[in-house]
C-alpha cells in the first residue's frame, strides 16, 4: 500500500495516528537461562505471556484509533532476520520518525545488529525515506522530539560525545535549536525519554538528577542553561518523579494526544497520579508482567510514525 509522503512525521505534539510494533513471534523462544543476559533481558520471557501482552497492547491502541502497522507485514530482504533479533520489539531504540525522514541508529554490536536493516527496510517500504543514519562505531541511539522546532539529545552511556557533536549541524537544518544534555553515564537514562517526556504543550515529567548540564544550541549560538528555568520560561511545567518512579521507567509513556496518555500502571506513584489527574491528565494504564522481561516499557516498544494536530 502505497503512502503519502505527508503522513509521516511526529514533531507535533497533537493526536497519535500511526505507529509501527513488532510481536517477536518468531525469536522470543531463543531467549534462554543461558543467554538472556546477552539479549539485554532482564529474565527469560514466558513466551506465550509475553506474545499475548504485545498483542492487548497493540489492541489497546486500536482501540483509541491509532493504526497499527506490523513489521512482518512490510518485511521483504530482511524477512529471515525477524527469529534472530529478540530485541527487534524495541523498536523506538532504532529510530525516530520526523516529518523529513527517520533518524536511524545501529544497535549494539553483536547482541542486536541487524535490527536497523529490518527497520530501515520496512520504514523504506511504507513511504518513510532516511533523514540520517548512524553507524554502530559512531555510538547514537536515539533523541527525543519535543516541537517542531526543537530536537532533545542526551549525552548517555550509549552515545559518543563525538558523534553526537557531529550531527548537530544536521539537525539544526531541520529543528531551530538543539537541547543537549550530559547525562550520568548509567544504564538507567540509556535514553531520553527515561528522564523527561512531554505530557502537553504545557506539562511534562521530569527527573532532575539526570540533568547534570543543558546546553541551548542553534545555528548562531551555543550556552549552558537551567533546563527547568529555560522550559519554564516557555510556559512548560515540569512535575518531578521519584528516583523509583525514574526506575520504573516514569518517564516513557505513549501521548495518545495532549493530556492522554498510555503507561505502565507500576511506574508512577498515586501523588504522581494525583498531581497529573489535578491537571486534567488522563491516564490509561497497562499492566506488564511477561513485557518486563526485555527491560523496556511499551514507549520502548513503539515507533510512532505519525502525530498530527487535530
Amino acid at each position: 500500500m502505497s503512502e503519502s509522503k505527508t503522513m509521516f512525521g511526529t514533531e507535533e505534539l497533537g493526536r497519535l495516528r500511526k505507529v509501527l510494533l513488532h510481536n517477536p513471534i518468531e525469536s522470543l523462544s531463543a531467549v534462554s537461562e543461558e543467554n538472556y543476559k546477552y539479549h539485554l533481558f532482564n529474565f527469560v520471557p514466558n513466551v506465550d505471556q509475553y506474545l499475548r501482552e504485545h498483542e492487548q497492547y497493540a489492541q489497546m491502541l486500536r482501540e483509541h484509533g491509532v493504526e497499527v502497522l506490523l513489521v512482518r507485514d512490510y518485511a521483504r530482504q530482511t524477512k529471515d532476520l525477524l527469529a534472530r533479533l529478540p530485541n527487534l520489539p524495541y523498536l523506538h531504540d532504532t529510530a525516530v520518525i520526523t516529518s523529513k525522514g527517520a533518524i536511524l541508529s545501529e544497535m549494539c554490536p553483536g547482541t542486536r545488529a541487524g535490527e536497523e536493516l529490518v527497520v530501515k527496510e520496512v520504514l523504506t517500504n511504507i513511504g518513510i525515506p532516511i533523514f540520517h543514519e548512524f553507524k554502530t562505531q559512531e555510538q547514537f541511539e536515539g533523541c527525543l522530539i519535543l516541537s517542531p522546532s526543537t530536537l532533545m539529545i542526551v549525552n548517555t552511556e550509549r552515545s559518543s560525545p563525538n558523534t553526537i557533536e557531529g550531527f548537530f549541524s544536521k539537525a539544526l537544518t531541520i529543528f531551530a535549536e538543539v537541547i543537549y544534555i550530559e547525562a550520568p553515564q548509567a544504564r538507567r537514562y540509556m535514553h531520553a525519554d527515561m528522564i523527561f517526556n512531554r505530557i502537553s504543550e504545557d506539562l511534562a515529567l521530569y527527573f532532575p538528577p539526570a540533568f547534570l548540564h543543558a546546553y541551548l544550541i542553534n545555528r548562531q549560538t551555543r550556552k549552558e542553561i537551567n533546563f527547568k528555568t529555560y522550559l519554564v520560561g516557555k510556559s512548560i511545567e515540569l512535575i518531578p518523579i521519584s528516583d523509583e518512579e525514574q526506575r520504573n521507567w516514569g518517564c516513557s509513556f505513549v501521548p495518545l494526544e495532549p493530556k492522554k496518555l498510555i503507561h505502565y500502571d507500576l511506574a508512577l506513584t498515586i501523588k504522581t497520579k494525583k498531581l497529573l489527574k489535578e491537571r486534567g491528565v488522563q491516564i490509561h494504564e497497562f499492566h506488564p508482567a511477561a513485557l518486563l522481561a526485555g527491560g523496556g516499557s511499551l514507549r520502548c516498544l513503539t515507533l510512532r510514525l505519525w502525530r498530527t494536530t487535530f
